[in-house]
C-alpha cells in the first residue's frame, strides 16, 4: 500500500472517530427540549461536530505519518534484510557445491578450476529476482472498513449536512445547488394551504413541524413560552396563535388566513425599498416570520431596516440575520426591545439563557445576544426548509 494512501486511510478513520465522539456531546443539551426545539438545537451543533471532525482528520493524519516514518527509521537502522540475505547465500552455497548437477552447462565454457566456476554461478544466482511472496490483500479489508464506517455514519442526516458544511465538500454542493433550485412560487401563493412555503417555514422556525412538513407534538398545544405579563398563553396550530382557542383544524386556518393577510403589504414595502420579493424570497420569509412572532412594529420596520443594510454590501445570511435583529430596535428609545424574548432569556431553564448568562443582565449586549440568538435558530430553520423543497439560489 502506498504511503499516502496509508496517511489517508489513517486521516479519515481519525476524522469519523472524533467527529462521532463529539457529535453525541454536542447534542446532549438538545435533548432536554422539546421535539421542536431540539431538531433546531441539533443542527446549530453542525459546524462544531465539522470542527471536531477536520481536527480528526489533521491528528489522526499527522500520527499516522510520524509513525510510519518511525518505522521506517527502525527498520532502516535494524538491517532487516541482513538474515535474507545470509539465508539466501548459504543456499546458494548448497546448490553449487553440493547440487551441483542443476548447475548451467554452458557456465563450464571458460572455468578451469572450482572458484571460477563457483563465481560464476554465484553472478547468475545474483542476477536473478528475489521471489515475491503472495501477501493477503490488507489494503482492500483496510478500505472496506473505513467505507463501511462512512457508510453508517452518513446515513444520520444531522452526520450529512455536516459533511456537506465541511470547507471541501460545501463548494460543490453550492454549485450543485445554483444548477438545481426550483423557482420560487408566486408571492400571491406562499401561505394559499398547508403545504404552501410560508406555512412550511415559519410552522419549522415555531418548533410546531420537521422541515419535511410532519407535525411535532407543539403543534397540538403549548404554553407560549414568553410569559408575557405572567400569562400562560396556549399556543395552538403551525403558527402558534397565542390563545385565539379553536380546533388545530380552526387554528391552522386561521394562520393560513393571518398570514395571508399580510402578504402584500411586506411585499410592497419591500419593493419600496429596492428589495423586490421574488428576488429576495428568502429575506421575505423572514419578514414574514417576523410578522407571525413579534409585535407589528418589527415586521413594520423590517423593509427598510433591510434595504438600508442591502445599500451598505449586506447580503444573504448576514443581511438576513443582521434585519431580524436590527428591526426589534425602538426607534423611540434607540434600544433593541423584545419583551417576549427577554422573559424567555431571562429564565435559566431555557437554552437561551446559557447565550446571555455572561452579560449584564438587561444591557446592550445581553440584549442583542438574546435577540440574536433567537434569530439566527429561526433563520436557520427557514434556511432549512427552502433546502429541502428545493427553493435554493
Amino acid at each position: 500500500m502506498k504511503f499516502l494512501h496509508k496517511i489517508l486511510i489513517g486521516a479519515s478513520v481519525g476524522a469519523i472517530t472524533i467527529g462521532g465522539i463529539n457529535h453525541p456531546i454536542n447534542v446532549m443539551p438538545c435533548q432536554l427540549l422539546s421535539p421542536g426545539a431540539k431538531q433546531m438545537c441539533e443542527l446549530a451543533t453542525i459546524p462544531d461536530t465539522a470542527a471536531a471532525a477536520k481536527s480528526g482528520f489533521v491528528f489522526a493524519g499527522t500520527l499516522t505519518a510520524i509513525g510510519m516514518g518511525l518505522f521506517a527509521i527502525k527498520k532502516f537502522r535494524s538491517g532487516g534484510n541482513h538474515n535474507l540475505i545470509g539465508d539466501r547465500t548459504a543456499s546458494w552455497n548448497e546448490n553449487c557445491l553440493v547440487g551441483h548437477h542443476k548447475l548451467n552447462p554452458d557456465s563450464f565454457g571458460s572455468a578451469t578450476n572450482v572458484g571460477e566456476l563457483y563465481a560464476q554461478q554465484l553472478m547468475q544466482r545474483l542476477a536473478q529476482p528475489l521471489p515475491v511472496k503472495s501477501e493477503f490483500r490488507w489494503n482492500w479489508l483496510i478500505y472496506g472498513a473505513v467505507g463501511i464506517a462512512s457508510a453508517i455514519a452518513i446515513s444520520n442526516p444531522t452526520t450529512l449536512q455536516t459533511i456537506a458544511q465541511t470547507p471541501i465538500v460545501k463548494p460543490t454542493v453550492n454549485a450543485i445547488h445554483q444548477v438545481t433550485y426550483r423557482t420560487p412560487p408566486a408571492i400571491a401563493d406562499v401561505a394559499k394551504n398547508m403545504d404552501s412555503i410560508a406555512a412550511l417555514a415559519i410552522g419549522h422556525a415555531e418548533g410546531n413541524m420537521t422541515a419535511s412538513g410532519q407535525y411535532t407534538s407543539l403543534i397540538h398545544g403549548h404554553i407560549d413560552p414568553s410569559l408575557i405579563g405572567g400569562r400562560r398563553v396556549l399556543n395552538q396550530g403551525w403558527c402558534s396563535n397565542y390563545g385565539r382557542g379553536g380546533t388545530l383544524e380552526e387554528a391552522n386556518k386561521g394562520c393560513l388566513e393571518r398570514t395571508q393577510s399580510r402578504v402584500n403589504l411586506i411585499a410592497s414595502r419591500m419593493e419600496k425599498h429596492g428589495l423586490p420579493p421574488e428576488q429576495h424570497f428568502e429575506l421575505f420569509l423572514n419578514i414574514l416570520d417576523l410578522w407571525n412572532q413579534a409585535s407589528p412594529r418589527v415586521s413594520d420596520v423590517a423593509p427598510k431596516v433591510a434595504g438600508d443594510l442591502h445599500k451598505k454590501g449586506l447580503r444573504g445570511e448576514d443581511l438576513i440575520l443582521t434585519t431580524r435583529v436590527e428591526s426589534f430596535r425602538d426607534e423611540t428609545t434607540g434600544q433593541l426591545s423584545a419583551g417576549g424574548l427577554f422573559n424567555i432569556c431571562s429564565n435559566p431553564r431555557n437554552q437561551a439563557h446559557d447565550f446571555v448568562k455572561s452579560y449584564p443582565h438587561k444591557s446592550e449586549q445581553w440584549r442583542f445576544a438574546c435577540i440574536r440568538w433567537d434569530q439566527n435558530r429561526r433563520a436557520t430553520a427557514i434556511r432549512n426548509v427552502l433546502k429541502y423543497r428545493g427553493y435554493l439560489r
